[in-house]
């Protein structure tokens, strides 16, 4: 086991992946009004480069969590950083629509090995009640890094051009990579092969898949991810098309919603740990995070139909935040219900929920803008989207526990 200064270090490290994750993630939305006047891009064509990214994604995390539960954390991690960070970089070179899908493509395969390597080491190293508040940490490199992009790379863009943007977002994960190994030869017991219980394979794919527990990730991702990708991929050309926003505007604002659900992600797992103390049962503990969730952030549809940018960015901001409560919650059942040797397997195959999802849900809102020029009954459809989220998990879900398999 690690001490618990070198557990607050790994998280922290792990946080720091997942934050150059989205930081690399959201250099292409940001600079997406210079690239679509550069490159004359529709909004089919700027959907299907996000749909590059997202496909390959798709494909990559099931594929990550299965590589990771036989090679470890310590090095699938690092050859997930560096891997996107050099794909990062080959975008500066990128001519046009198919250059740009296929960068992204090649990021996405890098980029699939964050989430479940985060899960993975949590179940391997946190103590159970620390778990939710260990996932809410790392996972709240997603919002760090999504507030963090805006103003860097507009920051970069207007002293070293759209290419210098992806050039020094790319290599700031170079230098993750090498702190991560300094922390790696410090700590040899993470890079054991594969990384699962002493005396214990990893478990196979055809015992996990009949599992409901697998579904039920599978299901809730698929249906409620798509809100916070919009919000990622779509909120700088919303702003821009919809509220006249300038680029230097958007580097101004468009971080706000992601420091809310900053605070969310930490505010879920300190709430979940005060629960369990006060003798919530983790099974219970998760469905009222769940439902409280997906009840309150459909109120980001009032954001279609405000003008005032204050009102717009509030609605988002609230949105966002009781959505994160949900994700959150979501992402720690992977460990609650699998134990660590099957947790990346079952946390990719969650993320191809995810971003199956996703990828429709990106396609239907370029052709909807493409065909209608306006972004309410996009707000409308997603307003609907947690209560079907919501329904169908507790349908699946039973009774949140640890699963017991063969060694």
């Amino acid at each position: 086991m690690l001490s618990r200064r070198s557990l607050v270090l790994l998280v922290a490290l792990l946080l720091g992946s997942t934050t150059l994750n989205y930081v690399d993630r959201q250099v292409l939305s940001v600079l997406a009004p210079v690239l679509r006047d550069e490159f004359h891009l529709s909004n089919a064509h700027y959907a299907g480069i996000l749909n590059a990214f997202m496909i390959t994604y798709a494909l990559g995390m099931p594929a990550a969590g299965w590589v990771l539960d036989r090679i470890g954390v310590g090095r699938g991690l690092t050859l997930a950083v560096t891997w996107w960070s050099f794909a990062g970089m080959l975008t500066a070179l990128a001519q046009g629509p198919l250059s740009l899908g296929a960068c992204r493509s090649l990021l996405a395969i890098g980029e699939s090995g964050a989430w479940p390597s985060f899960a993975k080491a949590v179940s391997l190293w946190v103590p159970a009640q620390w778990r939710t508040l260990a996932i809410g940490v790392c996972n709240s490199g997603s919002s760090l890094g999504a507030m963090i992009a805006p103003p860097l790379v507009v920051f970069i863009s207007y002293r070293a051009g759209w290419q210098g943007a992806f050039l020094v977002t790319g290599a700031l994960g170079l230098l993750w990579v090498l702190a991560f190994q300094l922390f790696r030869a410090a700590h040899p017991q993470i890079s054991h092969t594969p990384a699962t219980t002493p005396g214990e394979a990893a478990i196979p794919m055809r015992a996990l898949l009949p599992r409901r527990q697998m579904w039920i990730v599978f299901t809730c991702r698929f249906l409620a991810d798509p809100i916070w990708y919009f919000y990622v991929f779509w909120i700088p050309e919303f702003l821009t098309r919809e509220r006249g926003l300038s680029l230097a505007a958007i580097g101004a604002v468009a971080w706000i919603p992601f420091l809310v659900s900053d605070l969310s992600n930490f505010t879920t797992g300190l709430a979940a740990l005060r629960l369990e103390r006060h003798g919530w049962s983790p099974n219970r503990t998760r469905k009222f995070l769940m439902a409280l969730g997906a009840a309150c952030s459909p109120i980001g549809v009032a954001a279609a139909f405000t003008t005032s940018l204050f009102w717009t960015m509030t609605f988002i901001s609230v949105a966002i935040f009781f959505w994160m409560i949900w994700s959150v919650t979501v992402q720690t059942l992977p460990g609650d219900y699998f134990p660590p040797r099957a947790v990346a397997t079952a946390y990719g195959f969650g993320g191809l929920g995810s971003t199956l999802g996703s990828v429709i849900s990106i396609w239907l809102v370029g052709r909807t803008l493409d065909l209608t020029g306006s972004y309410t009954p996009v707000f409308l459809a997603l307003g609907l989207v947690m209560p079907v989220a919501f329904t169908a998990g507790m349908l699946l879900m039973g009774r949140v526990e640890r699963l017991e398999f063969e060694a």
